[in-house]
């Protein structure tokens, strides 16, 4: 999963650049351009959060809102560009908008913006981490750094160092070696 999210990330930022790059002919942007630059924006948009999101290489059902993004960025902006342009002295307002202005707003900020939080919240059991996760994630830091894991001794309560206190001493006197 890993492997395909990255390799889609550069495939769309190649076409994001080649769409780019297409100002430059002599004949001014193609036709085209817009629409390759449409599909690479999308692509990588939902392709980042898939890696964002991808625990032990997988999405897991989160491919179901994932998918529904990229059908929306993709149809959404691809209906922008195929829409005339707004005429002037007929405006037609869809929501109180212009029809292209609402479809970026509604349909390309507001949709996703409703989906993804559902879709994060219906797998969130499965995509979070658990107990066991997080001690062996710590116990991995730990080990990075060149510490031994924690183990408490007995009566110590976890994450706590042996004589470690809450309070400074009654009298205000200051201890060897600490605060």
């Amino acid at each position: 999963m890993k492997g395909a999210a990255l390799l889609a990330i550069v495939g769309s930022a190649l076409l994001i650049g080649v769409a780019y790059a297409s100002a430059f002919l002599p004949r001014g942007t193609p036709g085209w351009a817009p629409w390759l630059f449409v599909a690479g924006m999308s692509v990588m948009m939902v392709s980042t959060m898939a890696l964002g999101a991808a625990r032990d290489g997988r999405i897991g059902r989160l491919w179901i809102p994932f998918a529904g993004v990229l059908v929306i960025l993709l149809g959404g902006f691809g209906l922008v560009l195929a829409l005339p342009p707004a005429d002037p002295t007929d405006p037609a307002l869809w929501f109180g908008l212009p029809p292209r202005a609402a479809i970026v707003l509604y349909g390309i900020g507001f949709l996703p913006f409703l989906l993804v939080p559902v879709g994060y919240a219906v797998t969130f059991h499965q995509q979070t981490l658990g107990p066991g996760d997080l001690e062996r994630i710590r116990d991995e830091a730990l080990a990075a750094r060149g510490d031994m894991p924690l183990a408490s001794p007995v009566g110590t309560p976890p994450g706590r160092s042996p004589g470690a206190t809450d309070r400074a001493p009654a009298d205000g006197t200051r201890r060897e070696g600490g605060s």
